[in-house]
């Protein structure tokens, strides 16, 4: 290496040296065993690294400038010694590759080769004998790859990868298999040697810097010990090494300089005089035995330098003169002799060879001895030979350092170097020529190798002249080369990347080019076989620099042959080439572009001009005759010219190979392909594909070949403004797909899988460019890479294509994907299910979600495309879809097992979910079109079909109840069998239950609610038709998980004008508007549904597939709300024929949901107790009635009994929500029509069944009367004390009209053991107090009973008459003196003309409540009484009784009926003439008293309650008879008898009065219909008209038995009824006279 180093060895000994160099580095085994002998020995040399380090300088000579006196052969001479050692280095690389087994290329010393010519020049023949045997035998098993011969030859290329694969399978030589351990032990050494080394360099510095610190790094690091004599050592070994210079200063500190600060430590630890006991540990390891005295010192000199203090130089030869004098004692008799001749030898060498000292002034032989004379012992002298000998030697040798020797031969090289430059070379004139100085040299330097040699074997010679053999090399022998061959590439892949990219960037020499690619190629393979990932990266992009692709520079040669280089380790090493991908991709990606410039075919530019994107129009250009040539011109011409040599020395079969050769890589592998491929495609699709290769980032913009230069100057917008300059372009994106299509088939679909996506994602993001071509160029990929997919069915248990689509949904999820865009994906879909169908499983969720994005798209045409889509699925696609089954036990049991029924029920819910995504519910930027929600409600009618004829399964496991979004999704509290079957159904309940309680306006032709109602609609055929296939429990969930909360929260909702409207009158009514109650749906096999299908399918576009019973009766109720029809559906046939005008007028209050869909809400409860509950017996009595009666008792009462778990609540407490009056009168009219379903199913139920309804309805009217008039009190009271509070007036006299309460009806004193509730018979248990809050700082305290009903339940009900209530309001302070004595606490928010604002509209709505309810008792009092017991009989009678007291009192309550008054002022406001008219009107009856007043309200509610009371005691004693069941139980005469009388008694009596009294003064009109003559004007003798009707009624039906008894009581009331207004009421009367007094008399008419 000294010789190749060396500038004075001549070329044929440089040769010879590279050749001894390559026969060593071409043989693994000799290779490895000098890095592990030497690299990896802590005490020898890198002989390696020395050997790699000393390649790489001389073949980057190649790249210097040669001087201007060289001669030509001087200069092939060095250009051809670079060549070799690049070859060299080529040759280890060659032997990593042949260590493990790698593929590599054995005739690469052709003729052209510079080892060849080096042979040929030094006239030798290597032949076999240079050629190691193990080499011999890989050559046989070798393959011969040309890398560079026929690399367009696809054969060649396709052989060369399948044995590069085989050959890196795995098998290894036997003897890579040989020690692991010793070469793992190797390797260790290794990075603890160069990990040492790097700190040693890194300690130098510190060193350098400061010696302190420098020796603290070498401590801390190990190097050495805070010991004096193991530091002198330690200066000792590295003399050549540490610095000199800082070394001396360390030497020559002061005698009581410490290195470790404080006290106690000993000098040689770091104490005082720790530098001195260094200095003498130095010198005492020196051994100056028998060394002439110079040499001694010139001994002591080369570890150091001496300082330039004279104290320090004065210590550190002390201590050098006495070492030399204990070691010498016959030279000098005494060290101070010693010292001082020291002293005088180091100025003699100064002055010899002091440049600066004139030749006559330096010291001579005489001066010398002169100078030590008298400096022996006893001033003698010493001998004169002794110190000429001295001064000869000193003058011939002066004392140097090799680092000042090194310096001057440099200074002298130089200046030869500059003499050399002129014209001739002037020494050689006067003296030696150049070439013999350089013999002389290398002579001198030959000389010194060859002692530097001998020094090394007598160091390796041992005792008796036998070689020491170090127990490492023992260990070596065992290790196999190929693994030590990493190790060996990282310490050397450094300088071979600097020197192969510095070589091939200079030179153009084809050898040259040829050498540095093969160096790229073997390095590549090296370092990607061994996992050196950053080793592998730097050659490959260092290699795609070199290719020139992408940047704007004219190619030569070598690019276009690195271009092809890096294709083909592409193709044998792409296996290993990971994130190395990259660059090869993206050169690729340039290498097509520039192919189409030289072809003249368009660019992608072209095809890929987004019309939507705005042009940019460049500044025209001068069009003159001297038109200068722009930019885009030359880069232009450029490309087209790289492209035109690309083209004819790249073979298109080359690049192909790239990617059909994907099949081969390992699934890792694939992955890093596909991972690059990727993200190059994104780089051209920005129009910045350049930035991977050059580094530069976008580049100039190159004009389309298809345009003239004049064109592209003048008119150039092709560029896009969301792009690149280069603009968009999908070569890559045309690869990736390729890719998929080659690898599709042939891997695994697990792995597969892991690749897709990768794929996807990219796909996914193209998808949603803003170009439109570029987006819909990837999804028409999609969709073709789909359909390849598809073709393939999909196991059981599996989700792989899911996975495949998932891009589609990705797209559609993107906000800001173009509508076009997602108009594409839908119909890609729309033609994957048409087409693949039959193979779809997992995939159908992607479609079920990408279908349910489009409901909730803001286009009306995706909308419309995607229910269409759903439609055609239903329509043609049914059978196949979820694989449904025929319903026989033989196929559920042997074909669909577990998993698949769970897979099938899944893809069915989604089914479910994606028609019910069309149903709106929630807030959107943009409505749906109501005909769409319509038709996806029809769909959900015919999934109910599906689920009813068993044709879908409920899957055999995984139910749950706490995540709606999870499969298995279902209600609680359900058996295991129960709740996997409501597993499918929940879901379309619960959608429909979403879409009554929907808010949105959903208004069309005049019809209000349309989604709504549609929902409701839908909802009771599917429930009404398929209800009887749930359990009870199951009903009971649906209710009150889906239903009940729907309606509730819809009523709750509802912010329209229709929840303020309250009536005049509760027998009057303003909300005549109301939706009507629908008829009960027509049987299956009715006549008029089954033309109506016959009908509807009759259009050739309606699906050939029948109509379901659900699908049928849901069809049929839509085209009745449609055209306004009347709810009968066997008439719905009529309206699907041509020009059917609609029947109904247009709604005024489309958008309230109270006015439209209430009354159809609670018509379907209605009609689910009549049609299902009523055949469940004591079940629906008990579990399904209450749940259906909580919703009543809301819309009556405003709040709730039942609370989310079940579990009853107090019965008064009033929620801060409160029901309009349209709920109360639609909750009426709905549980008024149930008692006549219950009397119309009365045949069909058992005599039990029959009772126990009974007796539940008459306690449900009960319960709610008592509930609204215990509220109706409350409110009075509180209006009341309201009243006087913003009147000022005192507790006492307020109080004194407070309404008392009626101890006959509360039955306090009485505790009922055994009661009957709306929820089953219960008894009493237990009372308690209780304190409520049912309004904002208004409380009530009560005495609450604890009832133990006997299903098991708690019920809380107020015991009658315990309510008492009480206000905490905000307190306005007042001086004392202004506040009035005990007045009551005023509300500072409410004034005269306010107060009542709060309690009014309530009071009414609880009066109309209470007539409601009475109405309906009255109704179905004649045919259930007859049914009910007198447990039952007496709580009703209880309930009247206390409606009619309480309304009673009101109208009687003069603060009432002004507070009424004040009302009706503040809204008619001030100064209205009708109001003075009727205050003016004091003689007559007051037209505001009696038509708009309290009286009208409560006289009218009172005289219901009476109404009924009468009637109901009238039934029980005139009209049951002997033939009730009821007999043998009670006597109900005799309990009716006296309460009878007494109330038509009262009632007669009263009338009398108030027909003196104000009968005169009413309209005469008013009388001619005496029964409804009550809702007109509002005084007891017309309000109790209709009552006294019935009596006399009862009277003249009386038998002449009971009528004579009570005789004494009916006449004197009959002839005061005579003179009465009513021409009515005086007819009864005669006929009750003619009928029952004549008789008596002895008359007859």
């Amino acid at each position: 290496l000294r010789v190749l180093e060396s500038p004075n060895s001549s070329f044929e000994q440089k040769a010879l040296v590279l050749e001894a160099l390559r026969a060593l580095c071409s043989d693994p085994g000799l290779l490895t065993q000098i890095f592990l002998n030497y690299d990896c020995d802590m005490d020898a040399s890198n002989l390696y690294n020395e050997i790699v380090m000393n390649l790489t300088k001389l073949a980057a000579k190649s790249t210097a400038t040669p001087p201007k006196n060289a001669t030509v052969k001087e200069v092939e001479n060095d250009l051809e010694l670079s060549l070799a050692g690049v070859e060299v280095l080529t040759n280890i690389l060659r032997a990593f590759l042949k260590a493990l087994g790698l593929p590599v290329n054995e005739d690469e010393d052709n003729e052209d080769s510079a080892a060849t010519r080096l042979r040929k020049h030094l006239q030798i023949d290597v032949g076999l004998a240079a050629t190691p045997k193990n080499a011999l035998l890989a050559r046989k098993g070798s393959v011969d790859s040309s890398l560079h011969g026929s690399l367009g030859d696809e054969s060649s290329v396709s052989s060369s990868a399948n044995k590069g694969e085989k050959k890196s399978s795995g098998q290894v030589p036997e003897k890579i298999m040989v020690s692991d351990e010793a070469t793992g032990k190797i390797v260790t050494d290794f990075e603890k040697k160069r990990t040492a080394e790097r700190n040693f360099e890194l300690g130098m510095v510190k060193w350098n810097l400061s010696i302190k610190s420098g020796l603290k790094y070498f401590i801390d690091n190990g190097f050495v010990e805070l010991d004096a004599s193991d530091i002198a050592k330690f200066f000792l070994r590295n003399k050549d090494k540490l610095d000199k210079t800082q070394t001396g200063e360390f030497l020559g500190r002061e005698p009581d300089a410490a290195f470790v600060k404080g006290g106690g430590v000993d000098a040689d630890k770091g104490g005082a005089g720790f530098y001195v006991r260094v200095l003498h540990h130095y010198v005492d390891a020196l051994n100056f035995s028998g060394l002439p005295f110079d040499d001694a010192i010139r001994l002591f000199l080369s570890g150091f330098r001496l300082p330039g203090e004279a104290q320090k130089i004065d210590r550190i030869m002390e201590k050098f003169a006495e070492r030399f004098t204990r070691q010498n004692p016959e030279v000098f008799p005494s060290a101070d002799t010693a010292f001082i001749l020291g002293f005088s030898v180091i100025m003699l060498n100064t002055d010899l060879h002091n440049p600066n000292i004139k030749p006559e002034k330096k010291m001579t032989l005489e001066s010398f001895i002169r100078n030590n004379r008298g400096i022996s012992v006893d001033g003698g002298d010493l001998p004169e030979e002794f110190l000429t000998g001295i001064f000869n030697r000193i003058k011939t040798h002066p004392f140097s350092l090799k680092e000042d020797d090194d310096a001057r031969e440099r200074e002298k090289a130089t200046k030869e170097m500059m003499d050399s430059s002129l014209f001739f070379e002037g020494n050689a004139f006067f003296g030696k020529s150049a070439e013999e100085r350089k013999r002389e040299k290398f002579k001198k330097e030959r000389e010194e190798m060859m002692g530097a040699t001998e020094k090394l074997f007598r160091k390796k010679t041992g005792k008796g002249g036998k070689t020491m053999v170090a127990p490492s090399t023992l260990l070596t022998d065992s290790v196999s080369p190929a693994g030590v061959v990493k190790p060996m590439f990282d310490e050397s892949w450094g300088p071979l990347i600097g020197t192969l990219s510095q070589v091939l960037e200079c030179s153009e020499d084809e050898r040259i080019i040829a050498a540095c690619l093969n160096g790229f190629v073997y390095a590549v393979r090296v370092a990607a076989h061994s996992d050196m990932t950053l080793a592998r990266d730097t050659f490959m992009n260092s290699l795609a620099k070199f290719t020139f692709l992408g940047s704007l520079k004219e190619m030569k040669h070598k690019n276009i042959e690195s271009i092809r280089t890096l294709l083909s380790i592409a193709v044998i090493d792409g296996e290993y080439l990971g994130e190395s991908w990259g660059p090869v991709l993206q050169c690729i990606s340039q290498l097509a572009r520039l192919r189409l410039f030289a072809s003249g075919l368009d660019t992608d530019e072209q095809f890929l001009v987004d019309k939507d994107a705005p042009a940019e129009v460049s500044p025209t250009a001068d069009t003159g005759m001297f038109r200068q040539t722009t930019k885009a011109e030359v880069t232009r011409e450029m490309e087209e010219n790289n492209g035109r040599a690309v083209l004819a020395a790249v073979s298109e079969v080359l690049i192909d190979k790239v990617f059909s050769s994907t099949v081969n890589l390992s699934a890792r592998s694939i992955a890093h392909f596909i991972e690059q491929l990727v993200e190059v495609s994104a780089m051209e699709i920005s129009g910045d594909s350049k930035r991977g290769v050059t580094g530069v980032g976008r580049g100039s913009t190159v004009a389309p070949a298809s345009k003239s230069k004049k064109a592209i100057s003048e008119n150039s917008t092709t560029k896009s403004s969301v792009h690149g300059d280069d603009g968009p372009r999908i070569f890559s994106l045309q690869r990736l797909v390729e890719v998929a299509d080659f690898n599709m088939d042939v891997r695994p679909r697990l792995a597969w899988a892991q690749v897709w996506e990768i794929m996807a994602n990219h796909f996914a993001k193209m998808g949603c460019d803003q170009n439109s071509m570029v987006s819909m160029f990837a999804i028409d990929a999609l969709r073709q890479l789909s359909f390849k997919f598809l073709e393939k069915p999909e196991l059981s248990e599996f989700n792989f294509q899911r996975i495949f689509l998932r891009p589609f949904l990705q797209i559609m999820e993107n906000n800001k994907t173009r509508e076009e865009i997602r108009e594409l994906i839908l119909r890609c879909v729309d033609n994957m299910i048409r087409s693949m169908s039959h193979n779809l499983r997992s995939g159908w969720k992607i479609f079920f979600s990408v279908l349910t994005l489009s409901a909730s798209d803001r286009s009306e045409r995706i909308n419309t495309l995607g229910l269409a889509i759903l439609q055609r699925l239903l329509d043609e696609h049914l059978h196949q879809l979820c694989r449904l089954s025929d319903g026989s036990e033989n196929e559920t049991e042997e074909v669909l097992d577990a998993r698949n029924r769970n897979a099938n029920v899944e893809d069915f819910v989604g089914l479910c979910r994606a028609s019910l995504s069309f149903v709106q519910t929630g807030e959107s930027d943009s409505l749906l079109p109501i005909g769409l929600s319509m038709r996806a409600l029809c769909h959900t009618a015919c999934y109910a079909d599906l689920l009813a004829e068993q044709r879908v399964l409920p899957p055999l496991s995984g139910a749950q109840s706490s995540d709606p979004y999870a499969p298995g999704y279902t209600y609680e509290g359900l058996s295991d069998e129960e709740a996997l079957e409501m597993v499918l159904w929940r879901p379309l309940i619960d959608g429909l239950a979403d879409g009554i309680c929907s808010s949105l306006p959903s208004s069309a032709g005049g019809v209000g609610c349309l989604v709504q109602r549609g929902s409701v609609l839908t909802l009771r055929a599917i429930l009404l038709r398929y209800g009887d296939t749930f359990s009870t429990n199951q009903w009971a969930a649906i209710l009150k998980h889906s239903i009940v909360p729907a309606i509730k929260k819809g009523a709750m909702n509802d912010r329209t004008t229709v929840v303020t409207i309250t009536s005049e009158s509760p027998a009057v009514t303003s909300l005549d508007f109301l939706a009507d109650p629908l008829l009960l749906p027509p049987s299956p096999d009715d006549e008029g549904l089954l033309m109506f299908a016959t009908e509807s399918q009759s259009d050739d576009s309606s699906p050939s597939r029948p109509l379901g019973k659900a699908e049928l009766l849901v069809e049929a109720s839509f085209a009745d709300l449609r055209h306004g029809g009347d709810g009968n559906l066997s008439r719905a046939h009529v309206y699907l024929k041509k020009n059917v005008e609609r029947q109904r007028s247009n709604e005024p209050f489309p958008d309230s949901w109270v006015a439209t869909t209430a009354p159809i809400a609670m018509g379907m409860l209605t009609d689910i107790a009549s049609e299902i509950v009523l055949k469940m017996s004591a079940e629906g009595i008990n579990v399904i009635w209450p749940l259906i009666f909580e919703v009543f008792e809301m819309w009556l009462i405003g709040r709730s009994r039942t609370d989310n778990d079940g579990a009853p609540k107090d019965a008064i407490s009033i929620e801060p929500w409160q029901p309009c009056e349209a709920l109360v009168r639609v909750a009426c009219c709905e549980i008024g029509r149930f008692p006549e379903r219950f009397l119309a199913a009365l045949p069909g139920l058992s005599n039990d069944d029959a009772v126990e309804w009974t007796a539940t309805i008459f306690t449900c009217f009960s319960d709610l009367l008592s509930s609204s008039v215990a509220i109706e009190r409350a409110i009075e009271e509180e209006l009341i004390k309201a009243k006087f509070q913003v009147y000022g007036i005192p507790s006492e006299e307020g109080m004194a009209g407070e309404l008392p309460h009626d101890d006959s009806i509360n039955g306090d004193s009485d505790v009922e053991v055994i009661v009957y509730t709306p929820y089953g018979k219960g008894r009493i248990v237990e009372k308690r107090r209780d304190r409520r809050e049912y309004g904002k700082g208004k409380f009530m305290t009560l005495i609450m009973n604890v009832i133990k009903l006997d299903s098991g339940a708690t019920l809380f009900r107020p015991a009658h008459g315990s309510i008492k209530h009480y206000e905490a309001p905000k307190i306005q302070e007042k001086p004392a003196e202004e506040q009035p004595l005990a007045a009551a606490p005023k509300s500072p928010n409410m004034t005269r003309d306010n107060y009542w604002e709060q309690f009014m509209p309530e009071l009414k709505i609880r009066c109309v409540a209470a007539h409601c309810l009475q109405q309906c008792l009255f109704r179905i009092m004649n045919e259930l009484i007859p049914l009910a017991s007198k447990d039952v009989v007496e709580i009703l009678l209880k309930s009247l009784n206390r409606s009619r007291i309480v309304s009673g009192e009101a109208s009687q309550n003069s603060d009432l009926a002004h507070t009424f008054q004040e009302a009706m002022f503040s809204q008619w406001g001030d100064g209205v003439e009708e109001v003075e008219e009727a205050l003016s009107n004091t003689h007559g009856l007051g037209a505001v008293a009696t038509r708009s007043g309290s009286e009208m309200f409560f006289l009218t509610q009172e005289a219901g309650a009476t109404k009924v009371i009468i009637h109901m005691l009238s039934l029980l004693y005139c009209r049951l008879g002997d033939a009730t069941p009821m007999n043998s139980v009670w006597d109900h005469e005799s309990f009716a008898e006296t309460l009878l009388l007494d109330r038509m008694m009262e009632v007669l009596s009263k009338f009398l009065d108030s027909e003196r009294k104000d009968g005169h003064l009413i309209d005469p009109n008013v009388w001619r219909n005496a029964s409804e003559s009550g809702g007109k004007v509002a005084v007891y003798c017309t309000s109790f008209a209709g009552v006294v009707v019935n009596i006399l009624q009862l009277m003249l039906s009386m038998d002449s038995e009971k009528f004579t008894k009570h005789k004494p009581k009916f006449f004197p009331v009959l002839c005061s009824l005579v003179q009465v207004q009513s021409d009515e009421i005086r007819s009864l009367v005669s006929e009750t006279f003619v009928k029952q007094i004549g008789p008596m008399i002895g008359l007859s008419v």
